[in-house]
């Protein structure tokens, strides 16, 4: 047999010959080998590797068959080199995931002393998430974590592993009811041999291997009581001295005492809940006003704490609970009077009373007066005291209003943050959006005030001082009465796309001329300008975010929506921004590669969490990739770069489909295919959309603000659903090759658009209707489902029905100005601009007309359709598409010529000065001009011309796109 040496220099000739391309070289190199009987594992692996790594098909499909029949081989492969190459050989394969952790399960179980095998396996295992599934037992990690602990007793770490894995089981939803009882059962068992084997004399430091020795390990025991919902159990533990709060192991982590908070509560044990909160909240004598304050103390001033004190107050069956309750508060507050749980809780425990006869109205009224004497210089304000002054009748909230506006008159020379508390909760306990007299003068009366005093604060331009680059708590007036015209104009209009948009975003440009990183700000404009149908303003907006990472998946959601239909195209390049700034599908793209490069680095955390027994960074680790793996929007976003692509085109797409070595390809092809994964992805959807970036001062129990502000009916489950359906459509008519194999279009049959008749627009339902018609179409066409001889010519039929009846809409009077905006509401002639209703429609309808040219091109190859009637009714068809495409066209230029005509930036100008409107005989209201005034005053004319100037070209650039759609359909 060679020696180590030879072998080692017969195995660098082949990875040279690699390394210089010349796979036929090394091929011939590792076959002589073979012949001359060097027959190992190892070599065949790596012979395996280099054919599939061929270019041409006969090459690639022997490396397939080679690599997969040693994958299977009897004995198993065992040799870690040549597992190695196997596993790296299927991962570029593809698909062959479970042949990946049989092959490592075989090796494991052939070499059970093995180590590194062991853990391979483990790790194989454990990064493919699959825990749940009693059908593939063999798979699972559970199964090589328990191989590890059986051949290595001595690591005690292998035994906790044990421990997590059958606890994931029991908490992974997905798991059958059989597995989750007895995994959790199994858990439970374990977890509490480790805990008993901890020595209760907490002087004794030596224990057993296996007994509980870290924190992270006791947090693991208490994830798993709460899971089996041993509660009463738990609080025992965490009472003992070995194991408890305070325990060496422990260590008065805060952590353990929020988790015994939630085990008494959980449990029912009231009487201790009162006895724990009130130890928690016990001050030491030396702790007074004016004493600085003490991190222990601080740290147990946790809202947990004073919630399961009222919680315990109403719930223990005590008589003098309420007044012992309010005596712990009272002296609380004594020592630390700026302790804002406290006070909070002094107000909850007022509130609640009175459903117990403890307290009144009035003593509630009394405590929201000294709330806001308090905390009047305090942002926060506004939102604690919401809660409390919803319940006052009318009577009662009018004498906290005068108590208010008396405290806000002492301190407005000081502090510009009393008074915006105070328009804030005139915003939502005054202010009635409705189309009266009333309602308009108020609301009038509340921007005109919020103006001013923006005004009168004195904030100048970031630009004459670049220091200032935070927002002030002035900047909240600008968005407050942007918000109230919002609001009233919706009532008015009955819609919230109507001109007050552009006085608004005049309002909120001004704004950021004085506080240009104001988020709330920035994050209100994306939303105004989609609506307005200024794509290019958004896109621009919303790259001052700078959102990164995570953000991707909880804020970008606020641009992404429907922007496809709205503004496709990549905005006028600039300087100063990235791509993915002024372009939707690097942008995309960008979000993409983020939940692609999220997988690796989750399931890197989780290995090493594992090493560490940090298994609460591991729980952690787990719950974000899975929901990543299965985000809401990551899929939202596949499928809108695809809608992209096709509208306005780019890099191809259906090429890559059946591509299955993307490591040796770019990073764009690298993007597509995640792209088609995502999109086939059938799991449940997880939906992590945030909107806390918005203000709001709604009422309590009413729709939030940014709600008044969404871009269409907001899109969840089904209206993805919806999307796939388009999508499957276009990939069946678009796939690269003839004879490629075709995908299957069943399972887009069933689809039910009333299930998504509240998630999405009228043209995104019509859109669908005809997409779903021709797709049941292809189904019978390509028999994949049974069908007639009509069937086509039934399609073909309501097709051209539903090209008529757009071409009549198109062509009425009405339609010239249906989804826009008139920028000129007093007067006629109208002025009308695109809102992004206009935009998507058109969109919308010159998407479908492709899908239908599509369509005609797949059925005309087909006999029935190439001479005769059949050619004549396609000629027909394909006529009718171009004159819908030619009349969107028409109207787009059209309107694009109404806003480059001469007088449209004065009117733009006029629109950002103009008063609330509805009524009749408004303009004869007292103080009715003092809106024009105030607004005028507030902007230079210099920056208010640049912005409706960058409107209008925003607009100009939009319709653009539109234009250059059309000429696309042919």
């Amino acid at each position: 047999m060679a020696s180590n040496a030879v072998i080692e220099r017969r195995n660098k000739q082949i990875q040279d010959a690699i390394d210089g391309q010349n796979l036929k070289q090394a091929l011939q190199l590792c076959e002589k080998r073979l012949k001359k009987g060097e027959d190992s594992s190892f070599l065949r692996a790596w012979k395996a590797n280099i054919l599939f790594s061929h270019a041409d098909e006969a090459h690639c499909q022997r490396g397939v068959a080679e690599t997969l029949q040693l994958c299977s081989a009897s004995p198993p492969v065992s040799d870690l080199e040549a597992l190695n190459i196997l596993h790296n050989t299927l991962n570029e394969i593809g698909g062959h995931e479970e042949t990946a952790r049989a092959l490592w399960q075989n090796a494991a179980k052939a070499k059970p002393q093995d180590l590194e095998i062991q853990l391979r396996w483990f790790r194989v295992a454990s990064d493919a998430g699959d825990w749940k599934t009693a059908q593939k037992a063999d798979s699972i990690p559970i199964k090589a974590a328990m191989s590890l602990q059986n051949n290595f007793p001595k690591a005690r770490n292998y035994y906790f592993w044990a421990i997590f894995m059958c606890s994931l089981i029991e908490r992974d939803t997905a798991s059958s009811d059989n597995d989750r009882k007895l995994f959790g059962t199994l858990a439970y068992r374990m977890i509490s041999k480790a805990a008993g084997s901890v020595p209760t004399d907490p002087k004794e430091l030596l224990s057993i291997p296996r007994a509980i020795q870290t924190a992270e390990e006791l947090y693991l025991l208490i994830k798993i009581y709460e899971s089996q919902s041993r509660h009463k159990e738990l609080v025992e533990i965490l009472n003992s001295e070995h194991l408890g709060v305070s325990s060496r192991i422990a260590q008065n982590e805060w952590l353990f005492f929020t988790n015994k908070l939630s085990a008494i509560e959980k449990s029912g044990l009231w009487d201790e809940a009162l006895k724990f909160t009130k130890e928690l909240l016990t001050l030491d004598d030396s702790v007074t006003a004016e004493s600085k304050p003490d991190p222990k103390y601080e740290e147990r001033d946790d809202w947990k704490v004073w919630n399961l004190l009222l919680l315990a107050t109403r719930k223990a069956e005590k008589q003098d609970a309420f007044q012992d309750t309010a005596e712990v508060i009272s002296n609380y507050l004594a020592r630390r009077p700026a302790s804002r749980n406290a006070q909070l809780a002094n107000l909850e425990l007022k509130l609640q009373g009175i459903e117990f006869d403890k307290s009144t109205p009035e003593k509630v009224l009394s405590g929201c007066i000294e709330y806001f004497r308090r905390n009047q210089r305090k942002i926060y304000c506004f939102n604690d005291l919401q809660r409390y002054l919803t319940g006052l009748d009318t009577r009662l909230y009018s004498k906290f209003e005068d108590e208010a506006s008396k405290i806000v008159e002492e301190t407005k020379k000081s502090s510009a943050i009393p008074q915006i508390n105070a328009y804030k909760l005139e915003y939502s306990f005054q202010l009635k959006f409705e189309n009266t007299k009333d309602a308009i003068i108020k609301t009038e009366s509340f921007v005109c005030r919020c103006l001013r005093d923006f005004k009168d604060a004195g904030r100048a331009d970031a630009g004459d001082t670049p220091s200032t680059i935070e927002a002030e708590p002035t900047d909240d007036l600008c968005l407050l009465a942007a918000m109230a015209l919002i609001r009233l104009h919706d009532a008015i209009a009955g819609s919230t796309t109507n001109c007050v948009l552009v006085q608004a975003a005049g309002i909120l440009e001004h704004l950021l001329l004085k506080s240009p990183h104001n988020y709330e700000a920035l994050l209100l404009l994306v939303r105004i300008y989609l609506l307005l149908g200024a794509g290019s303003l958004a896109l621009k907006k919303f790259s001052k975010l700078s959102v990164k990472q995570i953000q991707y998946e909880t804020v970008a959601h606020n641009l992404f929506t429907r922007l496809a239909t709205i503004h496709p195209q990549s905005a006028p390049p600039s300087l100063d921004l990235d791509r993915k700034d002024y372009d939707p599908q690097a942008g995309l793209r960008q979000a993409l590669l983020f939940y692609r490069n999220a997988e690796s680095a989750t399931t890197y955390s989780l290995s090493t969490g594992l090493d560490n027994g940090s298994y609460i960074n591991v729980e952690g680790s787990i719950e974000l990739r899975n929901d990543l793996k299965n985000s809401l929007c990551r899929k939202m976003w596949a499928l809108e770069a695809r809608r992209l692509h096709r509208i306005v085109g780019g890099p191809s797409i259906s090429q890559y489909d059946k591509i299955g070595k993307p490591f040796v390809f770019p990073n764009n092809i690298i993007h597509m295919l995640t792209i088609r994964m995502v999109v086939l992805n059938k799991s449940p959807l997880s939906d992590k959309r945030n909107f806390e970036g918005f203000m709001n001062c709604e009422p309590r129990g009413k729709p939030a603000f940014e709600e008044y502000v969404r871009v269409g009916p907001f899109q969840k489950t089904q209206a993805i659903n919806a999307l796939a359906v388009s999508d499957a459509l276009f990939n069946f008519l678009t796939m690269a090759s003839p004879k490629a194999s075709k995908p299957k279009l069943s399972p887009y049959l069933g689809f039910d658009i009333n299930s998504a008749e509240n998630e999405l627009t009228s043209a995104e339902k019509m859109n669908i209707q005809v997409h779903h018609l021709l797709l049941k179409c292809l189904a019978a066409f390509t028999g994949e489902t049974p069908s007639d001889a009509a069937t086509v010519d039934n399609t073909l039929s309501r097709v051209d029905a539903y090209l008529e009846e757009r071409l009549k809409v198109l062509v009425t009077p009405d339609s010239k100005t249906n989804g826009t905006i008139d920028l000129t509401p007093n007067s006629n002639p109208a002025s009308p601009a695109p809102s992004w209703i206009f935009l998507h429609e058109a969109i919308l309808l010159l998407e479908t007309l492709k899908a239908i040219l599509l369509f005609i091109s797949f059925i005309s190859k087909n006999k029935p359709y190439t001479s005769g009637d059949g050619k004549a009714k396609i000629g027909a068809l394909k006529d009718r598409v171009k004159a819908v495409a030619d009349e969107v066209r028409v109207q787009c230029q059209g309107l694009k010529a109404r806003i480059s005509s001469s007088g449209m930036l004065g009117h733009l100008v006029d629109i950002v000065h103009m008063r609330p409107g509805g009524l009749t005989g408004t303009e004869n209201l007292e103080g009715v001009r003092t809106l024009d005034a105030e607004i005028e005053g507030l902007m230079d004319s210099a920056s208010l011309e640049l912005f409706c100037g960058s409107l209008m070209e925003s607009w100009e650039d939009a319709l653009d796109g539109v234009i250059s759609i059309c000429s696309t359909v042919r």
